[in-house]
């Protein structure tokens, strides 16, 4: 009869003479495996054995000694054990007589004999014993190492006569200072599981269940990481932004941009009454307290710099000014002059910082060219692009993104100057983009037909489309929002907010209350239940959670 029991598939079996040897091996290996609720088989020695290690991590390992005598599973073979205790004590022949039994591939092996053979040079030298240490060199290192300029450091390491300036030089901590434990965690990461098991596996194991849960939760909308382990993860839908708690009537005309400052205590807005407000964000409410108004013409888009300090801002007419948030005083204006015709077409400006907040770049749409400039008003670099720009972004990782009037979006490296190799390329018009956090993903918008598109950068490779917003006449922006940037979320020419799970691509919900286009939203940096949208109707929406409810 087959029983299976707490999540372990057994079978038993008569084992007299009318046995088979091949009933026999089916059983044993029945019993030495679990199958999971889904069906999935392990080997029941390797569960064992992580459970052995969290033990031992959790500091149960009187427990862990006792799990290992009951079950007969070691937690590592004795080979592994001598292989650390040799080394632990600097028993550098055993280390290198015991490594080969470690079953490595051969560039394995003999990245770990290298790392093996520095630990032993450079404890040498700084025993001072410089005869031993030059011959480990000649005779072992020269042979194994191809890098002549690692080679000539480790060279000049025989000329330090005080360990204390050898260990600096050498960026090591010396073998009282925790150089061995260190070459052991490196040699552990080359080995097979088989015989070294990962540095708490258990908790990664945990790691990979719950952050799948999370992607998987199509509500979650929380930065709290102490999450329950003995149920799966679940949230419900009042954890999303859907209430309006305030409308701000100030500008007095439409509401073209809208940004929060990088640690959500301000935001900034742009309108098409030339006037940029900064608003203090003080218990999910704004409060007026100060109104910028330089721009002879409309401002378009506005950024802050990394500090919270400063704000940049562009118009139409091709004119970037950067102010001092705290006085209100224009710091700089770039190009310092422009002339322009009352019949000239109009070329948007679009303007990012770079990571340091010491430059700042500029996009302009007929000009075709990206330049660079320092916070003296500047000129040092200029991009001679082919086609009109509508837009730029920077990544933390100093790349810049660039999309033009051909639908392309091609990146640089900001450092180097020099062209990426890969671009992304659209069917239909990108009136703008946006980027992850981490650089890896952008959103495009996209008009006729109306969608925006996930690109995975790494890749070039569209990984979700999220529709049902209106564009065809406006530049309506989209961006990541909620917590660990796991919503979509875009306004529309139809007056309403759209929200979308990230992973899923779901539509999760559609906020009416603006009577026109909604221009741009700006999801709070610190607080995943906030967020503003701006619209043709000349407000300022902000959205948060609805608290009424007990």
């Amino acid at each position: 009869m087959e029983q299976k029991e707490n999540g372990v598939k057994s079978e038993h079996k008569p084992t007299s003479n009318g046995a088979t040897s091949s009933s026999k091996l089916n059983h044993e290996r029945e019993e030495t495996q679990v199958v999971t609720e889904k069906g999935y088989v392990v080997k029941k020695a390797d569960l064992i054995r992580i459970m052995i290690q969290s033990m031992k991590e959790l500091g149960c390992s009187r427990s862990a000694e006792l799990l290992e005598e009951e079950s007969g599973v070691k937690l590592e073979q004795d080979c592994v054990r001598n292989f650390r205790l040799s080394l632990q004590n600097g028993d550098w022949k055993t280390v290198r007589e015991l490594l080969p039994t470690m079953r490595l591939s051969q560039g394995k092996l003999e990245k770990a004999m290298y790392l093996i053979l520095e630990e032993e040079f450079l404890e040498l030298v700084e025993q001072g014993s410089i005869t031993e240490a030059l011959k480990i060199l000649r005779n072992d290192i020269v042979p194994v190492l191809a890098d002549k300029r690692k080679l000539n450091h480790m060279s000049s390491y025989l000329m330090y006569s005080d360990p204390e300036d050898l260990r600096k030089a050498a960026d090591w901590p010396g073998a009282k200072g925790g150089s061995r434990l260190k070459l052991l965690s490196k040699l552990e990461k080359l080995m097979d599981p088989f015989f070294v098991i990962p540095k708490f596996r258990m908790l990664s194991l945990l790691d990979q269940s719950l952050a799948h849960q999370i992607s998987r939760c199509q509500f979650h909308n929380s930065k709290m990481k102490h999450l329950s382990i003995l149920h799966d993860h679940s949230c419900s839908l009042d954890e999303i932004p859907q209430t309006c708690i305030e409308v701000k009537e100030y500008h007095k005309n439409e509401v073209w941009f809208v940004r929060f400052s990088h640690d959500g205590n301000k935001l900034a807005s742009a309108s098409k009454d030339k006037t940029i407000g900064i608003w203090d964000v003080v218990n999910c409410r704004l409060q007026l307290s100060r109104s910028l108004e330089a721009h002879q013409n409309p401002p378009s888009f506005i950024e802050w710099n990394p500090n919270n300090q400063l704000l940049l801002s562009s118009d139409c007419t091709s004119v970037c000014k950067v102010w001092d948030v705290k006085s209100g005083k224009c710091k700089i204006s770039v190009p310092k002059k422009v002339e322009v015709s009352p019949n000239a077409p109009e070329s948007i400006m679009t303007c990012a910082w770079t990571p340091d907040g010491k430059k700042i770049l500029t996009g302009m749409l007929l000009e075709k060219k990206v330049e660079t400039w320092n916070l003296k008003g500047e000129k040092i670099h200029t991009w001679n692009l082919q086609h009109m720009i509508r837009d730029l972004k920077i990544s933390e990782h100093g790349i810049m993104m660039v999309v033009g009037t051909n639908n392309v979006l091609k990146s640089y490296d900001l450092k180097t100057k020099e062209r990426k190799h890969a671009t992304i390329s659209e069917s239909s018009k990108v009136t703008s983009f946006c980027l992850s956090k981490d650089g890896h993903y952008a959103l495009t918008s996209l008009s006729e037909p109306a969608t925006i598109k996930l690109w995975d950068l790494r890749t070039n490779e569209v990984v979700r489309h999220y529709n049902g917003i209106k564009q065809s006449r406006y530049i309506v922006q989209a961006s990541f929002g909620g917590a660990e940037e796991m919503l979509v979320i875009s306004g529309s020419e139809d007056s309403q907010v759209y929200i979308w799970h990230r992973t899923s691509g779901d539509l999760l919900a559609v906020l009416p209350g603006h009577s026109g286009t909604v221009n741009s939203i700006s999801w709070s940096p610190t607080d995943p239940c906030l967020f503003v949208s701006a619209s043709d109707d000349s407000t300022i929406r902000v959205w948060g959670r609805n608290t009424s409810d007990p």
